[in-house]
């Protein structure tokens, strides 16, 4: 699929984890993924082994799915990740949390085919019962409005306009994502 090609996937692992107690995403769910394990293996199905880590993340998960791009802003939360994806990779980014259980192959591809469909849109982003901004596509030219967003201390899901973004319904289960030890129950 040729919307592929211009489109790097990113999984955000800088989170601090401090709601789940210890490093969420080394988390090792009933079958021996670990939870970081999900979210990269739905990129994978879909983009192949491209995947990229964002952010400080444990050596063992550098290991296991490859040497992460350097976040220069730790703290920021996912808007920092998404910047430093953008800054660093100098192309569009497909960007996943790190602690979705449940994301799928066919909700990403769901996701990438509107992006290839709406090529004008700064970000296509999945939607449930709200926006998903950890769960979309940034195009490079979205890093301006990025940037103001973080600066400003915003929300990530209003960095870009409803007149410059696409929404692309996925199913709730997709989106899933877990901050406490209890949320593994749904995953």
């Amino acid at each position: 699929m040729d919307a592929l090609t211009g489109i790097t996937p990113v999984v955000l692992c800088g989170g601090a984890s401090r709601r789940f107690g210890r490093d969420k995403l080394r988390e090792v769910l009933a079958n021996g993924d670990w939870l970081i394990d999900r979210p990269v293996a739905a990129l994978r199905g879909v983009f192949g082994d491209r995947v990229r880590l964002v952010g400080l993340c444990h050596e063992s998960i550098a290991v296991r799915h490859g040497a992460p791009l350097e976040d220069p802003y730790p703290g920021a939360g996912p808007v920092g990740g998404i910047i430093a994806a953008l800054e660093a990779l100098g192309r569009d980014v497909f960007v996943l949390a790190g602690d979705m259980p449940m994301v799928t192959p066919e909700a990403v591809r769901r996701v990438t085919m509107a992006a290839a469909e709406r090529p004008n849109a700064l970000a296509v982003l999945a939607k449930t019962d709200r926006v998903e901004p950890c769960f979309g596509v940034y195009r490079a030219g979205a890093l301006g409005l990025l940037r103001a967003v973080m600066v400003s201390h915003g929300p990530l899901h209003a960095a870009v306009p409803e007149e410059h973004r696409a929404l692309v319904e996925v199913g709730a289960m997709d989106a899933i994502n877990v901050n406490t030890p209890k949320d593994l129950e749904r995953g």
